[in-house]
């Protein structure tokens, strides 16, 4: 029986103010009075803030997960409390490295060649500087699973007996620097064990120091599995100057969590998270209901770690060779299998969490005294990344992530330990200030004529956004004036129920706000088309048009027309389609202007002038083709060119050719990626994998593919490009180059893609590879 998953988003601090407000459209009004009070305190807390900030304290915090498998320390934990947590793959061919798992994911690239690029990706070790990379931890942070097997740990109070040998450890793991740091509290959960330690310079700016648990496991209170956590304020103080105090702390909350184990039990684990999550609770303040409670996510960061037992959806055999033959990439080929990632992209469990890019082998299932292979992993358990370390920030906090890591130099369990770091700035504020300037906006905006009605002049009506190209953002600002006599707060509405505010390829910042009397703020708007809207704005008409709705919370809304000429890309498109244009795409005036399907090219122009463009330029640069990452602006150039029938770029310097090769490579790759159906569709892959022989697989192309120069042509310079390493490799009882080895498992995935939808099962991976490799090696 397949468990129901009761999702409720308790997010409340960490949820962004536009998702706070009521719940509202065009034809529906909501509550502006809650509205509007909810508004102004958000507005005079920020400007408070800004008003009164002095400085920041750099708050650098390290985390770690280890499942110990119930064994005493009997090894050096060093490299774990102190050691370099991130170690980046590298390796042929170069494949771009994958992107945080966040909510702000499809806005990752949305400028893509400015050089503020970093402040749009989500917070990571891009944007870290040597300072905060280089010096000590404030806090650590550190979760235990599986502390304690014993069956009478599961029926009695828990002994500190192995909480004092595991301190022991830790601070003879910090070696000479041991003697900076003090604990500062911990929480047991029969196996679970959470210990945080902080620097003793610093001991007097955590307080209100709080913990809880809650069991998961038989009748959900035994303790095999569940989590403790710990909430703490963080107050930063300026050395020397008593008046200058945080008015406010920030708060930090940790979860140490032991989910379900086994592949089968995902849903379990999804489950095991919302149950938590509802269950995890710390006494408020002050309060003195029944429900004077902070629940996790009343938080500025939540961060949530643990043996959390997400395993890989792919068959062991297929885990262990593509490790085995792809030591410097094979984790990127891996990763998209993982179960987290899956339940977290379908919002089953961890939705608005984030979680660096994992670069780092499975952390389970090692150990001594067991058969294992040849990369020290058991033969009986599959590999996986049940160890995780994931955080979810308010949208006021900076938080950078400096790194994230297993240690395979510790091995006495059967998972490696991992861990991560992060740098938070937070805020010195002058508690006079803060309080003056707080007291002196209520009292300001109070004064107002609360009878007279608020009004917003919009300086236009109309955004015309003119060309409109794939993957490439287009700025515009919306700006807006209070000309009424009172503030005014105002926000964008949906026009109907359960429908966005603007479509996907429009982006509003903010949606929300508040404009004193003459005041004026100039929204940003942003157009950027993704895969997702370009593979629906190819089949429409190029006119782009939608209506945005500004609200002003007791006063009129006022309606925008946002317009543009959307330019059709030949990417995200179908071979099929392709095969149809009379020209290049760009030169379609509407999507119907093909030809007749009797008519179609045997081949898309498109993907024959980059084959044939590499072809003829490899006799010198097989090594640039698939070997270095491409310049973005010089992949956009080949991209343009592809839309409009323009001759690609020539250039004379060495250097600009092995840059351009580069380029037009990685535009191959990304579109035959961005094919709506790939070039082998996945109602065929199943008899490709029962191939056992070339002659087979030659048959089966002819027959099968449907567009079969396409794929003749490409795999013929795949094996040209093969054959030019010398250095070899194994795919099964064949000896193959090693370069071919690599490219087949570059291009495989992306040649023969799994099916989004679920109608057809997935194929494996290993299986793709060694059908392509009867073409290419």
């Amino acid at each position: 029986m397949a468990l129901r998953t009761k999702v409720v988003d308790l997010r409340t601090k960490i949820i962004p103010l536009h998702e706070r407000l009521s719940k509202a459209t065009a034809g529906l009004p909501g509550n502006d009075l809650r509205d509007i009070s909810t508004v102004r305190d958000e507005w005079i807390r920020k400007a408070s803030t800004a008003k009164a900030t002095v400085g920041t304290k750099s708050l650098r915090l390290r985390l770690g997960s280890f499942n110990v498998n119930g064994k005493i320390p009997s090894q050096d934990l060093s490299p774990w409390l102190r050691g370099v947590a991130a170690k980046k793959t590298t390796g042929q061919p170069w494949i771009a490295p994958l992107e945080p798992l966040s909510p702000l994911g499809p806005l990752c690239d949305l400028l893509p060649e400015e050089k503020d690029e970093d402040d749009l990706l989500t917070k990571s070790s891009a944007n870290a500087t040597p300072e905060m990379k280089g010096a000590d931890p404030d806090i650590f942070v550190l979760g235990f699973q599986e502390l304690d097997m014993s069956t009478e740990a599961l029926l009695y109070a828990t002994s500190p007996i192995k909480e004092e040998m595991w301190m022991t450890a830790i601070f003879a793991g910090l070696g000479e620097k041991g003697i900076l740091y003090e604990k500062l509290v911990s929480t047991q959960l029969v196996g679970m064990l959470l210990i945080v330690i902080v620097k003793k310079a610093l001991r007097s700016c955590f307080n209100d120091v709080q913990f809880c648990h809650a069991g998961a496991g038989i009748m959900g209170f035994m303790g095999n599995k569940g989590a403790t956590a710990v909430r703490l304020e963080f107050t930063p103080t300026s050395s020397g100057v008593s008046e200058l105090a945080s008015t406010q702390p920030i708060a930090l909350t940790f979860v140490n969590a032991h989910l379900a184990a086994f592949d089968e039990m995902v849903e379990r684990r999804n489950y095991d998270f919302h149950d938590l999550s509802a269950r995890l609770t710390f006494p408020s303040a002050g309060g003195t209901g029944y429900d004077d409670t902070l629940n996790l996510y009343q938080s500025d960061v939540l961060f949530w770690m643990g043996d959390l037992n997400y395993r890989i959806n792919l068959s062991d055999s297929d885990i262990r060779a593509i490790l085995t033959s792809y030591p410097d990439s094979g984790v990127q080929h891996i990763v998209a299998y993982d179960q987290l990632r899956n339940s977290i992209r379908s919002n089953e469990a961890f939705s608005h969490f984030v979680e660096h890019p994992i670069t780092h082998f499975p952390t389970y299932r090692y150990g001594a005294g067991v058969s294992r292979d040849l990369l020290g992993y058991d033969t009986k358990r599959k590999p996986a990344w049940t160890d995780r370390i994931m955080y979810m920030p308010s949208p006021d906090i900076d938080l950078k992530q400096l790194g994230y890591g297993s240690h395979p130099e510790i091995t006495l369990s059967d998972h490696q330990p991992i861990s991560a770091d992060f740098h938070i700035p937070v805020a010195i504020i002058n508690k006079g200030t803060y309080e003056e300037h707080t007291c002196g906006l209520h009292r300001e905006l109070s004064e107002y004529d609360q009878s007279k009605k608020p009004r917003i002049k919009v300086q236009t009506a109309n955004l015309d956004f003119g060309p409109i190209f794939y993957r490439r953002p287009t700025k515009k600002a919306l700006v807006l004036l209070n000309d009424g006599d009172i503030p005014c707060v105002f926000r964008f509405l949906s026009a109907a129920p359960d429908t966005p505010v603007a479509p996907s390829w429009l982006h509003i910042e903010p949606m929300v706000g508040l404009l004193r009397p003459k005041e004026t703020v100039a929204v940003t708007t942003v157009v950027y088309v993704d895969d997702a809207a370009a593979s629906k704005l190819n089949l429409r008409p190029p006119k782009l048009e939608c209506t945005l709705i500004l609200h002003t919370a007791l006063g009129k809304d006022h309606f925008i027309s946002v317009s543009g000429d959307y330019q059709y890309t030949c990417f995200v498109n179908t071979l099929e389609r392709l095969a149809r244009l009379p020209g290049p795409i760009r030169n379609l005036k509407t999507p119907e202007d093909l030809m007749p399907s009797t008519q179609a090219l045997n081949a898309p122009r498109e993907i024959m002038r980059l084959i044939n463009w590499m072809m003829t330029n490899s006799s010198s640069e097989t090594d640039t083709f698939f070997g270095r990452p491409a310049r973005r602006k010089l992949c956009t150039v080949i991209r343009e060119c592809l839309d409009t029938g323009e001759e690609f770029p020539t250039v004379t310097a060495e250097s600009d050719r092995s840059d351009l090769c580069a380029a037009v490579a990685s535009t191959l790759v990304a579109f035959l990626d961005s094919l709506v159906v790939p070039v082998i569709p996945p109602s065929l892959q199943a008899r490709c994998l029962q191939v056992r022989d070339r002659e087979t697989a030659f048959e089966i192309a002819d027959i099968q593919t449907p567009f079969t120069k396409v794929w003749i042509s490409l795999t013929a310079f795949l094996h040209y490009v093969g054959q030019q390493g010398s250095a070899s490799g194994k795919a099964g009882s064949r000896s193959i180059s090693s370069k071919a080895l690599h490219l087949a498992m570059l291009f495989a995935p992306i040649l023969l893609r799994d099916d989004p939808s679920g109608e057809f099962p997935r194929v494996s991976p290993i299986g793709k590879r060694d059908f392509l490799l009867y073409f290419i090696a």
